[in-house]
């Protein structure tokens, strides 16, 4: 079975991602050079990227969590560092009075999701491989690795564009100042703000347009600049690249699969990146994070929960049978403690559970 390989090609994505990112530091001057001759109407490709990014930054990584909250100090810094590394971020939605008529869910609930990031990240894979327009479609299929023939539903369009339209009116303000002192190459991610090791923006700068695709008119968005949450990501090295195949898994594309998916896919990930490391912690997946990542409500009854606790384990199986089948997983094992599973162990091509055991 011919697959692409999954751990010695990220680098290579990453060098070919910080050679498109120069590229763009050109790009805002092209689309105000052409901002006035742009036609009403525009016909995009159904083309999708054969490969998917996902930014794995300590900001990125705690997106839901900052929303609202006012300005926040991060510690930057990895377990090994032996310095104390701190950006200072803010996120938060623009006025109200501000947003768009489709955005009057805002007022109901404020929160930035997963499934927000996922399509963050997701309208980010799409500029870097080199698309400008775009609709929800292509971004759901983006997110979920269907084809270019896949069926979108309207619920699944409406949900993204709730998304997209969430991000056009987040703002995020980052002052790295500290450190950019550690990590000089902060500095060239592009622009002037930048130069003052800041940035503070939308985190996607998208015209909402009308768009032909098929000969139909649909709505869509145009991205008028680099997302600079992702470039400082990507500076940074800390950019994780996928096959999309990957993400077609034969499981439901609801909201929260899809961000059950996204979850087991970077934690997976981060294991290939120290899949040198031999401890049996090395390739664990707590399922009570995964049930946290899931968000299922604590008013539930213990059965209903329960029911949702099965179903949840039963399509991670599927997810993870798929990936095994893609070589992407040597195998996986679900533990138990109590009669009750709580962790899973992933295991690469060619080693074995065995190799694993706690010891005794």
């Amino acid at each position: 079975m011919d697959h692409p390989t999954y751990t010695d090609d990220e680098e290579l994505d990453l060098i070919r991602l910080a050679e498109i990112d120069k590229l763009m530091n050109d790009f805002e001057d092209q689309v105000a050079e052409t901002v006035k001759l742009e036609p009403e109407v525009v016909s995009i490709s159904s083309e999708l990227p054969a490969k998917v990014y996902k930014s794995n930054d300590k900001i990125s990584n705690s997106l839901p969590d900052l929303m609202g909250q006012g300005p926040q100090d991060l510690r930057i810094e990895g377990r090994d560092s032996p310095y104390e590394i701190t950006t200072r971020v803010t996120l938060s939605w623009e006025s109200l009075q501000s947003i768009s008529k489709d955005l009057q869910m805002l007022t109901e609930d404020q929160r930035f999701s997963l499934f927000d990031r996922s399509v963050f990240d997701a309208v980010c894979s799409l500029f870097y491989s080199g698309t400008v327009y775009f609709t929800a479609s292509t971004v759901f299929k983006t997110m979920t690795g269907k084809g270019p023939e896949a069926k979108v539903t309207e619920s699944q369009k409406k949900a993204v564009t709730e998304s997209i339209e969430k991000c056009r009116y987040c703002n995020i303000t980052v002052d790295f100042s500290q450190e950019s002192t550690y990590y000089p190459e902060l500095k060239n991610i592009g622009g002037d703000q930048a130069a003052s090791a800041s940035f503070s923006e939308n985190l996607l700068n998208l015209r909402r347009m009308t768009i032909v695709v098929n000969g139909k008119k649909v709505e869509g968005w145009k991205i008028l600049s680099k997302p600079m949450l992702f470039a400082y990501s990507l500076s940074k090295k800390q950019i994780m690249s996928f096959s999309s195949h990957l993400l077609n898994s034969p499981v439901s594309k609801k909201e929260d699969i899809i961000v059950i998916q996204d979850y087991l896919l970077r934690r997976i990930q981060q294991m290939r990146r120290r899949k040198q490391l031999t401890k049996r912690s090395d390739r664990i997946i707590l399922m009570d994070t995964i049930y946290k990542v899931a968000d299922i409500p604590k008013e539930f009854s213990l059965k209903v929960r329960q029911n949702k606790k099965r179903r949840l384990r039963d399509t991670i199986t599927e997810i993870l049978k798929y990936w095994e089948e893609m070589e992407f997983i040597g195998g996986f094992e679900f533990l138990t403690q109590n009669r009750e599973i709580q962790k899973i162990l992933i295991l690469f091509p060619g080693e074995n559970a065995e190799d694993f055991k706690d010891p005794t």
